[in-house]
């Protein structure tokens, strides 16, 4: 009986992941078993092209490779930067850019991946924000960003996923959802919920949903500044959802979820890198499963400048003394243009002088 509930569960996931290869399995009469093998090899095996599936007949593999390929993102370019981090460079079927980070770290290998083609909520501070939005990502393009850094990195695994690349996910909130369930299903990817990270610019609505999801998914909220005026000025998104209303739904969150929530935070010279700051944080993020990530300015054109390291460390001596949970985050693939908030899938250009010139490599596939 459970195998069985193990096989239908894995089938129904594969139908809502897969379901031009569901059609065509359908047309030629395959058994149903074939839908299975069809998305371990996607998820598991992670092939890029049919062939590469030995559990399927040859003329499957050539039907399959014809009708619906196992590769949906065309992946054009990597770039390495001198600390390790990597930046891909992929193309959709009707030709958009967007890019995916892995970032290696003390054993660990997280994937940042993006959920939108450009970024509709124009934060001031964010390159993708100066794009706009172009369209959706579905599940599977979603997801095959995991599956493209994993087979990069094989035989070293992918640790943790963060879905904190291009575009609001929250907006996108069914597909995001789907793909994220496809890297944790024990079945498919088999990433731990816990591994698993998704941060929004602060949707309250979808906050309360995404608390109501079974899984144990983490979840990050952008911040920036804990007054209302100066966070309406960073983040459009303000002016539809108040800090009392946002820090509501973030209550609602550890409330139904008993898990930590973060804060992401950036730190802009002059802009929100104050004592006072500090101080309105402490009081603000008063809750033992509130912990604050700060996170320096990465250069974009967006005429903010970073706080030094120097005040950044200030600034994190005074959360903690405070009582903030707080941690201050390392910038990564900076020299590449891979860094929070700098993803903006563009050729690199525009770029202040003395800064390094990223190192193009190809994945051998």
């Amino acid at each position: 009986m459970l195998d069985q509930c193990r096989y239908n569960r894995r089938t129904m996931r594969a139908r809502q992941f897969i379901p031009e290869v569901q059609r065509v399995l359908e047309e030629r009469g395959e058994p149903t078993y074939r839908l299975g093998q069809a998305y371990a090899a996607l998820t598991g095996s992670l092939v890029r092209d049919w062939e590469e599936a030995t559990s399927l007949p040859q003329g499957l593999r050539r039907t399959l490779n014809l009708e619906a390929p196992a590769a949906v993102l065309d992946l054009r370019r990597t770039w390495r930067a001198t600390d390790g981090t990597r930046k891909y460079l992929f193309y959709t079927h009707d030709g958009h850019a967007i890019e995916t980070v892995m970032i290696p770290e003390k054993g660990r290998h997280t994937v940042c991946i993006s959920t939108q083609v450009g970024c509709p909520m124009g934060c001031k501070f964010c390159a993708t924000g100066l794009l706009g939005i172009k369209r959706n990502l579905n599940a599977r393009e979603i997801a095959e960003q995991v599956f493209v850094a994993a087979r990069d990195i094989a035989p070293e695994r992918v640790s943790n996923v963060v879905v904190m690349g291009m575009g609001e996910p929250m907006l996108n909130y069914n597909e995001t959802l789907g793909a994220l369930k496809v890297l944790n299903d024990p079945d498919g990817f088999g990433l731990a919920a816990r591994h698993i990270a998704l941060s929004t610019s602060g949707l309250v609505d979808k906050i309360r949903r995404f608390a109501d999801e079974p899984e144990q998914f983490h979840l990050a909220i952008s911040l920036h500044t804990p007054f209302e005026d100066e966070r309406r000025e960073l983040m459009p998104v303000a002016a539809r959802h108040t800090i009392p209303e946002l820090m509501e739904a973030a209550r609602y969150f550890v409330t139904r979820t008993r898990r930590k929530l973060f804060f992401e935070y950036t730190l802009l010279a002059g802009v929100n890198d104050q004592p006072r700051h500090v101080e309105a944080l402490a009081e603000l993020l008063d809750h033992p499963l509130y912990h604050l990530n700060l996170l320096r300015f990465n250069w974009t054109d967006t005429g903010f400048s970073a706080t030094s390291k120097r005040d950044a460390r200030e600034f994190l001596r005074y959360a903690r003394e405070l009582g903030l949970s707080a941690t201050l985050r390392p910038s990564r693939g900076q020299d590449i243009d891979a860094a929070c908030g700098q993803l903006a899938a563009k050729d690199l250009r525009g770029r202040p002088q003395g800064m390094a010139q990223p190192v193009a490599i190809t994945l051998g596939e």
